[in-house]
């Protein structure tokens, strides 16, 4: 089967469900995630359709995806300020991450360390200096995880760690829904000199089924403004934690 007609059956099912899955794209076609990925890239610059960690979504969405895809945006970019030519920069699987990294294809001589397949691919579109994939066990969302990516991140020391989290409060510290990530996200804490979570408002005083750590370790943390959420950041920023609010006011 051609890309036309590829595409063809992808722009279908993204106006049936909005979004689609790399994986399932695979199966359904018989060929590899990397012609899949190969597939969105192109589809996207096409401006047909947005990429996402895993997949893709619709051009198309209704206001509150919007509004919420417009808030990742905002966090990703003032994230990516915070990285500096040089460094050498952790980041961790997630949509949000995946937005960061491509805001990074200015910053130069950049080493990146992950363990999400999408974001390695999309660094080294650009000009890191050197990109590291975390070995180890492969998850369903195309990320790497298990004792294999531990011990190997203990051979590395970041100067920053991009950090996705499911959820972040002052009472439960930073946790995440994935059970075989939190070890790997320990491994990530533990071996980088500054910590900057990015959360939009959905996570922020949220709590998810794994305790990854406390807040102490947390130096930075990047969201979208929301009026909500200001009694829960400003006890964060009570503790020592730098809260940057990005774009405007958004409303549930």
């Amino acid at each position: 089967m051609k890309f036309q007609d590829r595409a063809k059956i992808i722009l279908e099912l993204l106006e049936q469900q909005h979004t689609v899955k790399v994986q399932e794209l695979s199966e359904r076609f018989g060929v590899s995630v990397v012609i899949i990925r190969k597939d969105l890239q192109r589809l996207e610059d096409e401006g047909k359709l947005i990429r996402t960690f895993g997949g893709a979504a619709s051009c198309i969405v209704d206001s509150k995806e919007r509004r919420r895809q417009s808030s990742m945006q905002a966090i990703a970019d003032r994230a990516a300020q915070e990285i500096c030519e040089g460094d050498c920069v952790l980041l961790n699987a997630g949509t949000t991450t995946l937005l960061v990294a491509k805001r990074l294809r200015e910053c130069k001589n950049l080493k990146v360390i992950t363990n999400a397949i999408y974001v390695a691919q999309e660094m080294n579109r650009y000009n890191a200096d050197q990109v590291f994939l975390l070995g180890g066990e492969l998850g369903e969302g195309l990320f790497t995880h298990g004792s294999g990516a531990i011990e190997q991140l203990k051979q590395y020391k970041a100067d920053k760690l991009i950090l996705s989290a499911s959820g972040l409060s002052c009472v439960s510290g930073v946790t995440t829904r994935h059970m075989e990530a939190a070890d790997l996200f320990r491994g990530m804490i533990e071996c980088s000199r500054e910590v900057i979570v990015v959360a939009d408002d959905t996570k922020i005083g949220f709590e998810s089924f794994y305790h990854v750590s406390d807040l102490k370790v947390v130096d930075k943390i990047v969201t979208n403004v929301y009026l909500e959420n200001e009694p829960e950041l400003r006890k964060m920023e009570e503790m020592g934690i730098q809260v940057y609010r990005c774009g405007q006011r958004n409303a549930k």
